[in-house]
């Protein structure tokens, strides 16, 4: 008889949160926090830790979670490949995954049929590695999206850890709080802002204010370039104009 009831709320949390979708939001992320740690084989570990909220009058069940990450970004990271997908609640159970693909998309789908009541919480943790090609010969630049589900976000945190002798070079914050701290960088998010994080990062530590490192290095260069070949120039005058004296 207890396993009928259970059966039978299901059902209509089901059915009233199909109903409700189409017409409102009625989940959040009241926590979205992620963990980007980029290693030196051209691969970045994610770690999310992530709260979902309803914030409904009624009951739901949140059913399949969507991810989406785009395969490349003008400028950014190219080609890009998810693998090792994995999921937990809060207790340690596996969650169900699968990764579909599309022509500019991989998108990484959780199957959440947990019931949640008005104002309950429903907390889990995603891993996932995705491989790039970072492109640029000393500088790596790196643009990315905060928010790859269409569920919005209150509140968040995501942090990016270089490898060991790295260096920021560039970071585009959004105009939210940041905090760096030699190869970490963490932003604070708060209701889906900001949209992305675009930042460069290099074994040379150079940073001039809100500029590239990379566009200071290459014009770095091309001014030495230009004094030394000044400098050949004039010597070279000047001896031409000693051998006619």
């Amino acid at each position: 008889m207890g396993k009928k009831i259970w059966f039978i709320l299901f059902s209509v949390l089901v059915f009233v949160s199909s109903f409700n979708f189409a017409y409102s939001n009625v989940e959040v992320f009241s926590n979205y926090n992620t963990v980007m740690k980029i290693n030196t084989n051209n691969t970045i570990n994610i770690n999310k830790s992530l709260t979902l909220k309803n914030v409904y009058d009624v009951g739901i069940v949140p059913g399949q979670i969507e991810f989406k990450i785009g395969k490349g970004t003008d400028g950014s990271i190219s080609k890009i490949s998810v693998t090792n997908i994995r999921a937990v609640d809060s207790f340690g159970n596996v969650i169900k995954t699968e990764k579909r693909t599309t022509k500019d998309y991989s998108v990484i789908v959780l199957n959440v049929y947990y019931p949640l009541l008005p104002g309950f919480e429903y907390s889990f943790n995603l891993y996932y590695t995705m491989k790039y090609n970072p492109g640029g010969l000393f500088f790596k630049s790196l643009q990315i999206p905060l928010r790859e589900s269409t569920i919005p976000i209150e509140k968040g945190q995501f942090k990016v850890i270089l490898p060991k002798n790295y260096y920021f070079t560039y970071l585009n914050f959004g105009g939210v709080h940041k905090h760096v701290s030699k190869n970490v960088a963490t932003w604070n998010i708060k209701n889906n802002l900001p949209k992305n994080v675009v930042f460069e990062y290099s074994y040379i530590p150079i940073s001039v204010g809100d500029y590239k490192g990379s566009y200071v290095f290459w014009i770095s260069i091309n001014i030495i370039l230009l004094l030394i070949l000044f400098y050949e120039i004039r010597k070279e005058i000047k001896r031409v104009r000693k051998e006619y004296k």
